[in-house]
């Protein structure tokens, strides 16, 4: 009898091993961007906007997989539950940018660290906007310069979700 219990305990352990690993890794896309993962030791996974995939979890008691990285990581972000063995992505927040240009000059506007694709922006005193002009970041630190690569004075005032860029001369 006292065989038997030992037996029957081992199995039970070894079952429960086998069914926590058993779980699969799930990663969903909720973001509005097609989003690269590149897992430690595993292949690249592509996700189109709303698409969702699971990969086979390694025997790890904690996370199941770990990130290597992901792109593009200053339009994305990503929350992972352990108790789901699930990485979900979301889109960053965004903010629009109108830009003033007082100099009268073309030039480009851009962000340090990549938070914004660079804006090439025009001569006129008008104030310039396009919906695709967003910057990832609730504290940018902009800076601007002439395409003949002369610095130029930035300020900027964010209301809302509208950063107003006033470009100057540096003069």
């Amino acid at each position: 009898m006292k065989h038997f219990i030992i037996i029957t305990a081992a199995v039970f352990l070894l079952a429960s091993c086998v069914i926590s690993y058993a779980d699969n890794t799930v990663i969903n896309n909720h973001s509005s961007r097609t989003v690269t993962v590149q897992f430690l030791e595993a292949d690249v996974i592509t996700l189109e906007p709303g698409e969702s995939t699971s990969i086979e979890t390694l025997g790890s008691i904690n996370a199941g997989r770990r990130i290597q990285s992901f792109s593009p990581e200053r339009r994305v972000y990503f929350v992972y539950t352990n108790a789901k063995l699930q990485f979900d992505f979301f889109d960053r927040a965004s903010y629009e940018v109108r830009i003033l240009n007082l100099t009268g000059r073309y030039g480009t506007l851009s962000c340090n660290g990549g938070w914004m694709d660079a804006i090439h922006f025009s001569a006129s005193n008008d104030e310039q906007a396009d919906a695709n002009w967003l910057v990832y970041r609730s504290a940018p630190q902009f800076r601007a310069i002439t395409n003949d690569g002369f610095p130029l004075q930035v300020l900027f005032l964010r209301s809302g979700n509208v950063f107003r860029v006033t470009i100057g001369s540096a003069n």
